[in-house]
């Protein structure tokens, strides 16, 4: 018997599938509790400190969470598989799809068969150098640079601390012309990522507070219910 379906179910039907489809099989995005259970090394007060050769406030989040540690235990280098680092990305958030693009990307770009995440500054066409937390030219995180721009940030938040996405774009953009550079593809994502991570696009705004734990490998406060896809970073603006 062929089975129909009322024109007001039939539209939430192929919405439904569309979604499937497009989100893929990675189920419920893990909420703040969920994370900091599991890996209680990214709560605040944590004694294991940050690795300042880790560019990347997300990564270096998830290397301080200990998501690495067997891998590169007795390693001289940082390199980790690609199938390792997107595995402990989708545990923060991140949908298998495009973070397994960014991956293959900083591989590619690195040259090697894995990701160095103490070497993300060669990652290719996702490198930049107008850095919220590091120098021009820098390797390592700077507790000046990511100061300063922790400060400037500030200063553009309301009273309740909300920041909204043309707040960090600015300073992004600050920082770019201050170093002669122009923002690239690569750092525009990088924005567009803070502010959805932090439940930007949930809320319209994200929390100066937050920002600062981000930058210090530290779960912030909130985070986005939604997995970091394309559609997400899309809908920032």
């Amino acid at each position: 018997m062929k089975r129909k379906y009322s024109a007001q179910v039939l539209p939430l039907l192929l919405f439904s599938l569309m979604t499937f489809f497009i989100t893929g099989c990675d189920g419920p995005m893990p909420t703040r509790d969920q994370i900091v259970t599991k890996y209680p090394d990214v709560e605040l007060g944590s004694t294991r400190p940050e690795n300042i050769e880790v560019l990347c406030p997300f990564v270096r989040m998830l290397e301080r969470a200990g998501i690495f540690d067997a891998e590169l235990d007795g390693q001289l280098t940082m390199e980790v598989a690609n199938e390792s680092l997107v595995s402990a990305a989708k545990e923060f958030g991140c949908a298998t799809l495009e973070c397994r693009s960014v991956v293959n990307t900083v591989s590619d770009g690195q040259g090697l068969a894995g990701v160095d995440i103490g070497q993300l500054h060669l990652a290719g066409s996702l490198a930049h150098d107008c850095g919220l937390t590091f120098a021009l030219g820098g390797t390592t995180v700077s507790d000046s640079v990511r100061q300063t721009t922790l400060d400037s940030l500030a200063a553009l938040a309301d009273i309740d601390g909300h920041l909204s996405f043309a707040n960090i774009e600015t300073v992004k953009l600050d920082i770019c012309a201050s170093r002669g550079v122009t923002i690239t593809s690569g750092g525009e994502t990088e924005i567009k990522l803070i502010y959805a991570y932090l439940g930007g696009v949930d809320r319209g705004y994200i929390l100066h507070s937050d920002v600062v734990k981000l930058f210090d490998a530290e779960m912030p406060e909130t985070i986005s219910t939604r997995w970091m896809n394309a559609i997400l970073l899309s809908s920032v603006q």
